[in-house]
């Protein structure tokens, strides 16, 4: 292979030959082939790695030994890689973002330059995105902490992970921190991670969410830190160093949850659960707490908008722990600030769970609230919500409801053993319930999750599962709306729900019927009731329902507008699909074809009347009232008559949703219409049967 040095003293002197002997023509023809000389004896020395998986999109990155431009190649067949991304720039660092990709579809793929491919076609290569957000899926979850020291437990951590069930179908792999030792440099991810025999293939298929921890910054503070710790804040802009340089995570929310604007932490969904990456290394010595109390406001924005069954968040220095590190220590000042300040924050939006790293133990608790003292001011009679072990096989799962809102307790787990060991800790914190430290105490914790049920093991380097504990939540809701039924007709009533397990049972009033909608008529107007059973929590819910008599209705046009008449509320149907938002009495069609209307919660449909719409826009025919121009972009310009002034006005959209309202004061009345979106609209007058059309530019 050419060095650097040697390849451009080669590509100088053929330039001076060229020039003094060759055409142009020549000088071209020989310039391609040097640069694919160049670009063939290019070599990946990192990766490829996955980062940042939504449901559409990843980036993969991989590093070379010299620079060129970046493609990659996929598809979800292995035999026809039929799509490609690329980036133009020149670089050794290569990031490439996939977009436009099918969720929880299973994707091949090779990186290399515009030239040629650097890696092989096969399934080491690969990845899987990510379940449509919200959407409840088999998850599962892998952790590991102080784990990049290059050693053979390392090793032995992972493989007795990949030996493990089904750890193929990885969704989540999260790092809790101090990823390599002693100090975070590019070195030390690059020997003791990418390219660690018996570690590093993984990272060609499994995306990893990462934490940073202090030995991680270590590159960060340099000779600005005391006991790892900064003399005094940094701001967030000036955190970096080789993990910020290796990691591409969300900053803008891409994997959902709140825009963080920095790599420091973030948030991202898998389905139906939230996660949040902290940074508890934001703490300063002189303790301003300016850098955690910037990440606290940004945790509650994301709090408050997150509406996941679980949610999850992991960091690096854990709150409680007698392992390597001792929390109730003095010095240990940045474990105390993420217990006192972090933690409560987290508490009051009612946290599932909290995993670190850190201490070289593993550690699990009972679940708890509210402590956020030293361990001896630890009140088992006001802090413990289940004082169980948590062993769902034993009868003693942890209970939850559904509910942000109510503080039901928080499992909070030490994982800082995937690498690192302590021989002899003193694991004596009281709200453990299971502890592992010693010479051969290393391991890992994995999450499986679905829907209302997250269980959480303790995997040793062993194989064996030496902790087990589950968390189930009562989060199943019911509605069964009430039906409106014309003479002659049955209708067939099932309920909306959310939340709950796969193990529901239904038993309705009407009959006692046990299956998951019945059939109603006329001959069941009245009150009736469903109860809902959810057999692996035992939550029962019971709802209420009315089966009455529907309205009768009728649906006339006049000149380019639909009215309905015989109730006093209505849905609007075009070829017999439902219109979303269209609930007025009225509606002006924009599209040909069948229309109908019925009310909001009934299925007596009026008559229908078949409308063929003239798309093209033509001038309006209403006595006394003229709209100009029109179309518009900005500005909207009324003209009436004196028997329209002071006449209420509204303008709907498509949908038949109210956009703007006003009253006209004068003759001419000039409004703004900048801020409505592209399309058709209709102005409707008090009094007045007919609307105005006009379009927005």
């Amino acid at each position: 292979m050419l060095t650097f040095n040697v390849f451009i003293n080669f590509i100088f002197g053929i330039f001076l030959c060229t020039m003094e002997n060759l055409s142009k023509i020549y000088f071209v023809a020989l310039a391609i082939f040097i640069t694919n000389l160049f670009a063939h004896s290019q070599t990946i020395i990192r990766g490829p790695y996955l980062q940042s998986p939504t449901e559409n999109t990843i980036v993969i990155k991989w590093r070379t030994d010299v620079a060129s431009n970046s493609k990659v190649i996929f598809g979800t067949s292995l035999s026809n890689l039929n799509l490609t991304a690329s980036d133009n720039s020149i670089n050794t660092e290569h990031t490439v973002t996939l977009t436009n990709l099918l969720p929880a579809t299973t994707y091949y793929y090779q990186v290399g330059n515009s030239t040629s491919l650097l890696t092989t076609s096969s399934e080491s290569y690969r990845f899987k995105t990510n379940p449509i957000p919200g959407v409840a899926v088999p998850t599962r979850v892998w952790a590991i902490g102080d784990f990049g020291k290059g050693n053979t437990e390392q090793i032995a951590v992972k493989n007795s992970y990949m030996n493990y069930d089904d750890s193929s179908k990885t969704g989540v792999w999260i790092w809790l921190g101090d990823n390599v030792y002693n100090d975070g440099t590019d070195q030390e991810y690059q020997q003791k991670l990418f390219q660690l025999n018996g570690f590093s293939d993984v990272f060609t298929w499994m995306p990893f969410w990462p934490s940073p921890g202090n030995h991680d910054y270590n590159t960060v503070w340099e000779e600005s830190a005391f006991f790892g710790i900064p003399y005094s804040n940094i701001d967030f802009e000036d955190h970096k160093g080789p993990y910020f340089d290796m990691v591409h995570v969300p900053t803008q929310a891409e994997a959902g949850g709140y825009p963080s604007q920095y790599e420091l932490f973030y948030s991202f969904d898998y389905g139906d659960v939230h996660f949040l990456s902290l940074n508890s290394e934001v703490y300063d010595f002189t303790q301003t707490f300016s850098g955690i109390n910037q990440m606290k406001q940004w945790i509650e924005q994301d709090l408050m908008q997150n509406t996941r069954t679980f949610t999850i968040a992991y960091f690096h220095q854990p709150p409680y722990s007698k392992g390597s590190h001792d929390s109730d220590d003095p010095q240990e000042l940045v474990m105390k600030a993420m217990r006192d300040r972090v933690v409560p924050l987290l508490e009051d939006y009612d946290i599932d769970l909290v995993i670190g790293g850190h201490s070289h133990v593993f550690e699990r608790s009972k679940l708890i609230h509210g402590h956020y003292g030293n361990s001896f001011s630890f009140d088992p009679t006001t802090m413990m919500k289940d004082s169980t072990n948590g062993n769902y096989s034993q009868g003693n799962a942890y209970r939850k409801d559904g509910l942000n809102s109510t503080p039901d307790g928080t499992v909070y787990v030490v994982c800082g053993n995937s690498g690192s060991r302590e021989d002899a800790p003193s694991l004596n914190y009281p709200i453990m319930e299971f502890v592992d430290g010693g010479d051969q105490a290393c391991g890992s914790f994995i999450m499986d999750i679905y829907k209302n049920r997250l269980d959480g093991k303790y995997l040793h380097m062993n194989g064996t599962i030496m902790d087990e504990f589950t968390i189930l939540k009562s989060n199943l809701e019911v509605q069964v709306p009430d039906v409106y039924i014309c003479e002659g007709e049955d209708v067939t009533l099932s309920p909306i729900m959310s939340g709950g397990s796969d193990n529901v049972h239904f038993q309705w009033s009407i009959n006692n019927q046990i299956s998951t909608s019945i059939l109603v008529g006329t001959q069941n107007y009245g009150t009736h009731s469903l109860t809902v059973s959810d057999s692996l929590t035992g939550q029962i819910v019971t709802q209420s329902f009315t089966v009455a008599q529907g309205n009768s209705m009728q649906v006339q046009q006049v000149n380019d507008t639909l009215f309905a008449s015989g109730a006093s509320n209505y849905q609007w149907y075009l070829d017999g699909n439902l219109i979303v938002g269209a609930n007025q009495s009225f509606f002006v069609p924009t599209l040909s074809g069948m229309y109908g209307v019925s009310t909001y919660f009934g299925t007596c449909q009026s008559n229908e009347l078949s409308v063929n719409v003239d798309l093209n826009v033509t001038e309006n025919a209403v006595k006394g009232i003229t709209i100009y121009p029109n179309p518009t972009t900005d500005e909207l310009n009324i003209l009436v008559t004196d028997n329209y002034l002071g006449k209420n006005y509204q303008i709907f959209n498509t949908n038949g949703a109210v956009v703007k309202t006003g009253k006209i004061e004068s003759i001419k009345t000039q409004f703004s219409v900048a801020g409505l979106a592209k399309g058709s609209y209709s102005i409707k007058i008090a009094d007045l049967d007919q609307v105005i059309k006009f379009v927005k530019k």
